[in-house]
């Protein structure tokens, strides 16, 4: 019942922060995005396999397998933060 009433409003341009479960739950998927998806933390990670593969903990198959997964993932995020993904478009309010 409140997710219908939610995206009633939602379509009329009422939002009450806080109480909607609709911007709840944005700002809980906007907060995961930003967990995910940061730039700083996956070089932290990258620097990280890298030191992992000088002292002889991975092999090189492993070093190299984690490498490319990371540095696609490093694309992809700071691709999203030149999207600016975090800003919602609202087409309603559009003026």
């Amino acid at each position: 019942m409140f997710i219908i009433d939610d995206i009633l409003l939602r379509q009329l341009g009422i939002t009450i922060p806080g109480l909607s479960l609709v911007w709840t739950l944005e700002q809980i998927r906007d907060f995961a995005y930003k967990e995910l998806y940061n730039p700083e933390k996956i070089k932290n990670k990258i620097k990280e396999n890298r030191l992992l593969f000088e002292f002889g903990e991975l092999t090189s198959g492993e070093y190299e397998k984690n490498n490319a997964k990371l540095l696609q993932e490093l694309k992809l995020a700071e691709r999203g933060t030149e999207m600016n993904l975090s800003v919602r478009t609202d087409i309603l309010r559009a003026r």
